[in-house]
């Protein structure tokens, strides 16, 4: 098994909701999780979030500071009915902004099963299936009191 994998994910607020996406599994179950993806060799953070938000939400975003911090460890997955190895990824959230004018909406490149995007009200986040599940609890906390890092999910 390799080191961990360093991923980024956008934090987009706007009248009280977060910019999700949204999957869904075959059974029609809905999921939801912050917009990006993997930092690639060579790419600063900010080039690989803003690479990430066109291919996932077909939308140019400002990146600004980092929010938090999260990390998902797998000893055995299945990504779309195929096995895949054992993984460690880390996931620094950062705040941004859609670019002016800008509006999500279909990416160039989405991620398998993603359908879309969605606004969620930040007040009724626990009747959605976020994931990390910490996440929503740490967006309804008290923003003078959240933590940098929301700790390990495990699968």
């Amino acid at each position: 098994m390799s080191g961990p994998r360093v991923a980024v994910k956008a934090l987009i607020i706007d009248r009280r909701a977060v910019l999700m996406n949204r999957y869904v599994d075959p059974s029609g179950h809905e999921m939801f999780e912050l917009p990006g993806g993997g930092q690639e060799h060579g790419e600063d953070q900010p080039a690989a979030l803003r690479r990430e938000c066109r291919e996932e939400i077909g939308a140019e975003v400002e990146v600004h500071q980092v929010a938090c911090l999260f990390e998902f460890m797998a000893t055995r997955s299945v990504r779309e009915g195929t096995p895949i190895a054992p993984f460690h990824q880390v996931n620094v959230a950062y705040w941004c902004g859609l670019a002016e004018g800008e509006l999500p909406g279909e990416g160039t490149d989405p991620d398998p099963g993603q359908q879309g995007t969605a606004w969620l009200p930040l007040g009724r986040l626990e009747e959605f299936d976020v994931q990390p599940p910490a996440l929503a609890r740490w967006l309804a906390s008290d923003p003078s009191d959240r933590p940098l890092s929301l700790g390990v999910s495990r699968a």
